[in-house]
């Protein structure tokens, strides 16, 4: 079951963990060759993307209200679709993502290697589907007879295509209802989090401050846009976003919380509404 109020957001076959921790804490403190196509093959390549969304794999991340950890693909900031996987999982496209290379094939390399001994090519991979609170997902592999869509859950089949430079798509009916999960990522990238509304990036500087890659208008109240730096919060420098996260949950949800910000070398303070909760009667 998933854990509660976050319905919809592991990848089937495996339950969240909070193996990840410690990667929470330390956070806090080439295509492949590919086959000539086929006519059919051709005939399924074009026709692969239609009701699909091509996004990125942004991070790897934590779930900031069960420490579970997450995949965070997107379209842009504005579509972001975080995923629960398993800590293998994790560690596989943390890895690809990080541009580490293992001394010795891993799973996912090893399949990989499988693909192209046997002449296949791995097209694209896809979340396809939502079923009792679990994405569902497949590999489209290409051969001289034509593609192929073999079954595989998001996290593995994420991994892999990391791995062949192949595109990642998400079905276009899993868009209109997105989760709202607060997550930090992990990993050697610019930190990325996403709490009270508010998606924000580490921009590597110590006295650059946050840049705000999403504002949802429901949660973040006025005042704040796309773009916009935060300097501090509560009269405290934030320099990462993972002090930004530490800041806000030490004020807890139910406060207001004071942000100055800059834009077009403007700075003002902003006042971000407590997080409302849902309707207690009808």
């Amino acid at each position: 079951m998933p854990a509660p109020g976050s319905q919809g957001l592991h990848s089937r076959g495996r339950r969240p963990s909070c193996g990840l921790g410690l990667l929470f804490l330390v956070a806090c403190g080439g295509e492949a060759p590919r086959a000539e196509a086929t006519p059919i093959q051709e005939r399924t390549q074009r026709v692969a993307v239609e009701g699909f969304r091509t996004v990125t794999v942004a991070a790897v991340g934590l779930d900031l209200a069960h420490g579970a950890p997450l995949v965070v693909l997107h379209a842009g900031w504005d579509q972001v679709l975080p995923i629960w996987i398993g800590e293998p999982e994790a560690a596989a496209i943390l890895q690809v993502l990080d541009g580490e290379t293992p001394p010795r094939p891993m799973t996912h390399d090893l399949v990989g290697s499988l693909l192209d001994a046997l002449g296949s090519t791995l097209l694209e991979a896809r979340v396809t589907a939502l079923e009792n609170a679990t994405y569902l997902g497949e590999l489209m592999v290409g051969g001289m007879d034509g593609s192929h869509s073999v079954d595989a859950r998001p996290s593995d089949a994420i991994a892999l295509a990391l791995r062949a430079g192949a595109p990642v798509r998400v079905a276009e009916m899993l868009w209109a209802d997105l989760p709202d999960v607060g997550f930090l990522s992990v990993g050697r990238g610019p930190e990325i989090a996403r709490l009270r509304g508010l998606t924000v990036r580490g921009t590597g500087g110590v006295a650059s401050g946050l840049e705000v890659l999403h504002v949802d208008p429901l949660e973040a109240g006025r005042g704040m846009a796309v773009g916009d730096r935060i300097l501090r919060v509560e009269g405290r420098t934030v320099r990462s976003p993972s002090e930004w996260v530490q800041v806000l949950r030490a004020r807890g949800a139910e406060a207001t919380v004071d942000v100055d910000r800059e834009r077009d070398g403007v700075i003002a303070t902003v006042r971000l509404p407590a997080r409302r909760g849902p309707p207690v009667s009808g």
